[in-house]
C-alpha cells in the first residue's frame, strides 16, 4: 500500500446518556428516542493516512476487529455522496471499551467523517445525512458537547455545554448488543421517563443535585440489570462512591457515577 498524503489525527470522544427514553417504535423497525447526551474526556485516537488505492480502507487497531466496522462504513458511505480520490489507512487506538454503551464505534465513525469533510472541503452540516446513514448515534458525535437527541438519533439540538462535572466509569466487561437491548423492550416501557428533559438540563446548569438525581433516567437500566447481574453489581459499586447520581449509560454495559470535580473524566 503506497502512502500518498500526510497523516492527520482525530479524537473520538465517548458519550454519556444523562437521560434516555424510548417514545415509540417506527414502521421501519427503529425506535424513536429522546435523550440528553454529553461527551466526556475519554476518547479513542484515529490517525488517517491517504493511500493511492482509491476505494480501499484498511483499519489497524490495538484491539481485534472482525467484519466491517463503522470506520470502514463511514468511508464507504461518504464516497456514495462525494468523490474521494484516495484510499485510507487508519490507525485506531481504542480506549473506549467495546460494547460499553459509551458510543465508541459511532464516535470513531464521526471522526472519520470529520477528516473526510475537511480533506474534501465539505461543510459539516452536509455531513448529517451521511452520518445518519452510517449509524444512529453518529450525527450526535459530529456535534459533541451537550445536546438533546430525538428521532432515531438524527435530530440534534445542541445546547450550551454542561461544565463542572466529572464521572467515574464502572464497566464490568460484558458486551451488551444494542439490538438485543432494544429487542427486550416492550410497548409498556415506552414514555416512562420523568421528563421534561429540559428540566434535567436546567438542573445541571443550576447545580440542583436533588433534581438531577430525581430526573436522571435510562429506560434500559432495569432491563439489562435483570439479564446481566454484572451490571447490577457495577451499579451498586458506582452508588458506593457517594455520587450525585449513578446510572447506566446507553444500552450498557458501563455505569457512570456523577460527581462535581472528584471523578476521573470531565464533561467536554
Amino acid at each position: 500500500m503506497v502512502e500518498v498524503g500526510a497523516g492527520f489525527s482525530e479524537k473520538a470522544h465517548a458519550k454519556l446518556n444523562l437521560y434516555l427514553d424510548v417514545v415509540g417504535k417506527r414502521p421501519d423497525g427503529y425506535h424513536d428516542i429522546v435523550g440528553l447526551f454529553q461527551t466526556i474526556e475519554l476518547y479513542d485516537e484515529l490517525f488517517f493516512i491517504q493511500t493511492e488505492k482509491t476505494g480501499q480502507i484498511v483499519v489497524e487497531s490495538n484491539i481485534s476487529i472482525t467484519g466491517e466496522n463503522l470506520v470502514e462504513k463511514a468511508y464507504r458511505t461518504f464516497r456514495k455522496f462525494y468523490p474521494v480520490d484516495f484510499g485510507l489507512r487508519v490507525i485506531l487506538k481504542k480506549r473506549i471499551p467495546v460494547g460499553s454503551g459509551l458510543g465508541g464505534g459511532s464516535s470513531d465513525a464521526a471522526a472519520t467523517l470529520r477528516f473526510l469533510a475537511q480533506t474534501c472541503r465539505i461543510s459539516h452540516p452536509d455531513l448529517l445525512e451521511i452520518a445518519a446513514e452510517v449509524g444512529s448515534d453518529v450525527p450526535f458525535f459530529l456535534v459533541g458537547g451537550t445536546a438533546i437527541v430525538e428521532g432515531k438519533g438524527e435530530k440534534i439540538t445542541p445546547l450550551p455545554r454542561i461544565c463542572g462535572y466529572t464521572v467515574d466509569l464502572f464497566c464490568p466487561g460484558v458486551n451488551v448488543s444494542t439490538a438485543k437491548a432494544y429487542s427486550m423492550l416492550k410497548e409498556t416501557d415506552f414514555k416512562k421517563g420523568p421528563g421534561p428533559i429540559e428540566r434535567l438540563y436546567e438542573a445541571y446548569m443550576k447545580r440542583e443535585h436533588g433534581v438531577i438525581r430525581r430526573m436522571s433516567y435510562n429506560v434500559f437500566q432495569a432491563i439489562v440489570c435483570e439479564v446481566y447481574p454484572e451490571i447490577k453489581t457495577a451499579l451498586a459499586q458506582a452508588w458506593s462512591t457517594d455520587p450525585i447520581v449513578a446510572q447506566l449509560t446507553g444500552t450498557g454495559c458501563c455505569v457512570f457515577a456523577l460527581h462535581e470535580q472528584a471523578g476521573r473524566y470531565s464533561f467536554c
